[in-house]
């Protein structure tokens, strides 16, 4: 078996170049030989600009997505004291994380909600999952009045309950999807 060597030499321009012996060229031309189908295919790889601009796309797509998902999705916001037939509801493609809903104290007497006094509670998407209907108490922080809210909870809905017309000292002000 022939030993292929590969040489090199400067050019006119001083470059290196390298090169095989004109003896070897039988050998060589064997292990270069490239058929048309396999240089349509290496012309059909990625090339450097494509792969950076996917790459680029998808670290854009990551930020946005890590950006907008503390954000949340605000489904109501105003003053809801939740009776019976008061419900919002969200798709459930927003649903990634939980919600959050956010309570405040309420004036019944004159149907004003009080700045003051919010309470916050988290329900995972997986405690949502776990009682899709079911009905979920949920304490205000009063240990003198023993207030709180009865509320049905699911993937895609919140909706009130008749008992909490008897606890109205209390108001859901902002439901966030996560």
């Amino acid at each position: 078996m022939t030993k292929i060597v590969k040489m090199s030499e400067k050019n006119e321009n001083g470059t290196l170049e390298q090169f095989y012996p004109e003896t070897h060229a039988e050998a060589v031309k064997g292990l270069i030989n490239v058929s048309e189908e396999e240089k349509a295919t290496w012309n059909g790889k990625e090339t450097t600009a494509g792969a950076e601009q996917k790459a680029n796309t998808a670290l854009n797509s990551a930020k946005d997505y890590v950006d907008t998902i503390g954000k949340g999705t605000v489904v109501f916001k105003g003053a809801n004291i939740m009776a019976a037939g008061q419900k919002y509801t969200w798709s459930s493609s927003k649903l990634k994380f939980g919600i959050t809903l956010l309570f405040s104290r309420y004036d019944a007497a004159n149907n004003t909600p009080l700045d003051y006094y919010y309470h916050s509670v988290f329900l995972s998407r997986a405690q949502l999952v776990e009682l899709a209907g079911k009905g979920l108490l949920i304490p205000m922080p009063s240990a003198t009045y023993g207030e709180r809210k009865y509320l049905y909870v699911s993937e895609t809905e919140v909706a009130g309950h008749n008992d909490n017309t008897n606890n109205a000292s209390w108001a859901l002000r902002q439901l966030t999807v996560m």
